[in-house]
């Protein structure tokens, strides 16, 4: 009986170590230690070009969403101050919860379109560029009718305005120049992590259809960048302080059901640091932690290294995060909150400039001087934008 007792004291303590290590303060804070950025780009006019990131939008409240309907507001405002085309909104996937757009006699369709029509007329009532990159929930979740579901959201988009870009399933790289000095660049990650059927040949359609393809068109693309900063914008994020990166705390091993709603205070304890230590073992190919998830990264940085962007801007984690350093690009943002019912913890890592539990999206502006300021805005309890947090992220030119 004794020595039970000592194995249960034993398990208890090795389970408090496990869950004291496993991660620090959680929610919003600006974290700017052991960094050169400024608040603000200073004498930088205004701006050349504005690009509005918001990820993980595809499961907006009814009636409306709120945070939607500040996003279309803001920028509408732009697109009046500096014109259409240079304005734009990266919706960075999971543009549809759970599995994507089903198919046209599926039941569950006409609110795949609702979900969808949502984030569509934000664009369209800005009269802002909209681009919508696929994440692995476009992708049936990562199931088999992944790829025919993200070629039914791409010719959907397309018919209402917008676009999917990459299309068709395609990993990439795909281009857009915004304004006089951003190369938006983009790419769909899931390709790396789908396990059923995906583009692997030149009968699919897509230009490239292998990693080596991708790595050296990418390292092209951002060479051809010019006097632009460029941008690249997909849905997997190559660091992350949420719970895709194995980030968590004590709260999400004592109520692990807060990932999903929220709301869901239901203690299980051991049940819940089982969870957390698995996503650190990388049971999910969706989680940092995993061998497909280390694979792509390593793909995509060989990609990048060459020219390096400013910028690499991804969702997935249901949080807000600005990260300085740790890769090929100099800053990484995670605009994954878009969402408010997903929204997920997120810690502070090594070059974490700012980290959010809230349910808000990024801004980029760019200036004529080749200056590019970040500001994350978060919605208040009155449903209203308030920024939480500014940085100049380039002070001139971009070469």
């Amino acid at each position: 009986m004794q020595l039970r007792r000592v194995i249960w004291i034993a398990l208890l303590a090795v389970w408090l170590g496990f869950v004291a290590l496993s991660g620090r303060t959680p929610r919003g804070v600006a974290l700017a230690a052991a960094s050169a950025l400024t608040d603000g780009c200073e004498d930088a006019g205004a701006p050349d070009a504005t690009l509005f990131l918001i990820g993980d939008a595809g499961q907006p409240r009814m009636p409306r969403e709120p945070l939607l309907d500040a996003l279309a507001s803001e920028a509408g405002q732009r697109v009046r101050a500096l014109g259409a085309e240079r304005v734009a909104i990266a919706f960075l996937g999971d543009n549809i919860y759970p599995v994507g757009l089903r198919a046209s006699d599926h039941p569950g369709r006409a609110e795949d379109e609702r979900r969808l029509d949502a984030q569509l007329a934000v664009v369209r009532s800005s009269g802002a560029r909209g681009y919508l990159v696929p994440g692995n929930h476009d992708w049936d979740n990562g199931g088999a009718d992944g790829w025919e579901a993200v070629k039914r959201e791409t010719r959907f988009v397309a018919a209402r305005g917008a676009e999917v870009i990459p299309p068709h399933g395609c990993p990439g790289p795909a281009s857009a120049l915004l304004g006089a000095r951003l190369n938006l660049v983009f790419l769909d990650t899931q390709w790396w992590l789908q396990p059923a059927a995906r583009p692997h040949d030149a009968a699919s359609g897509c230009a490239t259809t292998s990693e080596a393809e991708i790595e050296s068109a990418l390292a092209a693309t951002l060479r051809g960048s010019g006097d632009r900063h460029a941008i690249v914008l997909a849905h997997h994020p190559l660091r992350s302080g949420g719970p895709h990166g194995g980030r968590s705390g004590w709260k999400e091993h004592v109520f692990p059901f807060r990932e999903m709603k929220r709301s869901l205070w239901i203690p299980v304890p051991v049940l819940g640091s089982i969870r957390q230590f698995a996503r650190i073992l990388g049971a999910s190919p969706e989680d940092v932690p995993s061998a497909a998830y280390q694979q792509m990264i390593q793909s995509i940085e060989r990609g990048l290294a060459s020219a390096p962007p400013l910028v690499y801007a991804a969702g997935h984690d249901h949080n807000l995060q600005v990260i300085e350093g740790g890769g090929a690009e100099r800053f990484e943002i995670v605009s994954g909150a878009g969402s408010a019912p997903n929204l997920t913890w997120a810690y502070p890592i090594e070059g974490t400039r700012f980290a959010a539990a809230e349910s808000g999206y990024a801004r980029l502006d760019a200036y004529a001087s080749g200056a590019v300021e970040v500001t994350v805005e978060t919605l208040d309890a009155s449903n209203a934008l308030t920024p939480a947090f500014t940085a100049c992220l380039a002070s001139g030119q971009a070469r």
